[in-house]
């Protein structure tokens, strides 16, 4: 399970917070940031859920800031008191916050475990990407990262070519111009990565996890890891999941320039 930790000022929200999240994930509630902080230090966790009104506005989005500065690799979900075409909204997401849960429009348990699965998907991109900066050019990050946060909304090159500005044959030319892969196979890998956090920080099982990536069998999950990976998504699993799944993919030191096609 992912580790989430949950500070919300009201004991009832929280525990409809925690209630929602503990279905997929183990949480860990604390009482305000500089618990939150000491946590964060001293456990490995994968995301957190915060209040943006506690203490204040102005103090808990100074917070807010410092966490995704020291922790950039975090799951950031805010609980806060807004409305749709508030401008904060859009202020929040400058900040480096992955999702937003409306205090004034309470979403429902399934509303609070999508926004905690799309903050998660998001930090793994930036954890991906970040693992080969510097080996790879920016057309290949940016599909690369798409590609991992989008692996459980059944993705298409056509999906991938147009949120990047993209039509599918431009997006393809992009990347052999760079030398590198086919878009398909980008988001090929984009699954395999994205398995690779579920397989070993989620516990979910190859089964789950193929199903959860839109694969007919735990057998085809196996099957794609065994040919781009080397390796079971079993070992994958105890090999410690995303960063050995990178590391295979994009081994540090080769010329990612010419990757196969």
């Amino acid at each position: 399970m992912a580790h989430l930790v949950v500070m919300h000022p009201d004991l009832r929200g929280e525990a409809r917070l925690c209630e929602a999240l503990s279905v997929h994930h183990r949480c860990t509630v604390v009482s305000g940031w500089p618990q939150l902080e000491r946590l964060l230090e001293r456990e490995d966790a994968d995301g957190c859920v915060v209040d943006a009104d506690t203490p204040s506005r102005p103090q808990a989005l100074a917070a807010i800031r410092g966490l995704r500065r020291r922790h950039p690799d975090l799951a950031l979900v805010v609980h806060a008191d807004l409305h749709d075409a508030d401008p904060e909204l859009v202020r929040l997401g400058g900040m480096g916050v992955d999702a937003v849960l409306q205090a004034r429009r309470p979403p429902w348990a399934s509303g609070i475990r999508r926004a905690a699965e799309g903050a998660l998907a998001s930090a793994r991109a930036r954890q991906a990407v970040r693992a080969i900066e510097g080996e790879l050019p920016e057309p290949a990050r940016e599909a690369l990262a798409w590609a991992v946060e989008h692996a459980c909304r059944e993705p298409t090159v056509r999906g991938m070519a147009v949120a990047l500005g993209h039509t599918p044959r431009s997006m393809s030319g992009a990347l052999r111009e760079a030398g590198l892969t086919s878009p398909a196979r980008v988001l090929l890998w984009g699954r395999l990565i994205h398995a690779g956090a579920l397989l070993a920080r989620d516990g979910r099982t190859v089964e789950d996890t193929a199903l959860h990536l839109g694969y007919a069998t735990a057998g085809a999950l196996s099957r794609a890891m065994s040919r781009e990976v080397g390796s079971s998504p079993s070992e994958v699993a105890r090999q410690g999941g995303l960063p050995f799944v990178v590391g295979r993919l994009f081994p540090q030191g080769e010329q990612s320039r010419h990757l196969p096609r």
